[in-house]
């Protein structure tokens, strides 16, 4: 019933985002950012990590049709550009 009300577009970028936070292990004290549109089928997700002091930022932007592998692989390119130094100096105070 609810589906004649949703908008696939919209749940197409909302399942792109998150994918994408969760293969990074993103939330709320985490400064990873994710925003997708999807039109004519196609996704188009972007992305950043960002050093808590804001001097350093990774992006990355991937198209694709499939939210959850869109997700994984600007993962991956963030990752490959740097983003697992960013994330694991935010996350060692915390580990401690």
């Amino acid at each position: 019933m609810l589906n004649a009300f949703g908008d696939a577009d919209a749940d197409a970028a909302v399942r792109a985002e998150r994918a994408l936070l969760g293969e990074l292990h993103g939330g709320c004290s985490v400064p990873v950012g994710a925003y997708a549109t999807r039109s004519a089928g196609v996704l188009t997700l972007s992305g950043q990590v960002t050093s808590l002091d804001g001097r350093r930022r990774v992006t990355g932007t991937v198209m694709g049709t499939d939210p959850a592998v869109a997700g994984a692989g600007l993962a991956g390119l963030l990752r490959a550009r740097g983003a697992n130094a960013i994330l694991d100096e935010i996350r060692e105070p915390a580990a401690r």
